[in-house]
């Protein structure tokens, strides 16, 4: 992947309604999910959005792609959407750990703010080892 450079142009661009904190099977029926559906319609980058949050993978519970998703399977889809888009190709991020910030980095994107965190707290760990056996 070529990093996240079009996510502030997706449609969809800060608006939390797309993920859900607290979600359980009955909070999906309700008919925001389809207008939130309809914002997906003419997305062009439906496909990119399934590559980045890697739904499946991540049990992910919202909207991602045009789809609505539930503990990672579909529920519901746009229109537009076709099997074409849901290919996952990138490997999940564990945000907050180092390992999540390495993730970041293979797919030659900035690291989130919890990644770049870990990351920094490791080095620092590192240093301070370093400095403890006397090297």
């Amino acid at each position: 992947m070529s990093g996240t450079w079009w996510v502030p142009e997706a449609p969809c661009a800060g608006d939390l309604r797309f993920t859900s904190t607290d979600a359980t099977a009955d909070t999906f029926r309700e008919p925001l999910f389809e207008q939130l559906l309809l914002v997906c319609q003419d997305c062009p980058f439906r496909s990119q959005c399934i590559e980045l949050v890697l739904p499946r993978q991540s049990l992910f519970d919202g909207i991602c792609g045009g789809r609505l998703w539930f503990d990672g399977q579909v529920r519901d889809e746009c229109e537009a959407a076709h099997r074409g888009e849901l290919e996952e190709r990138g490997s999940y991020i564990n945000h907050g750990t180092e390992a999540g910030a390495r993730a970041h980095n293979r797919r030659g994107e900035r690291a989130c703010s919890l990644c770049r965190e870990a990351g920094r707290l490791a080095q620092a760990r590192r240093r301070e080892r370093k400095r403890a056996s006397g090297a």
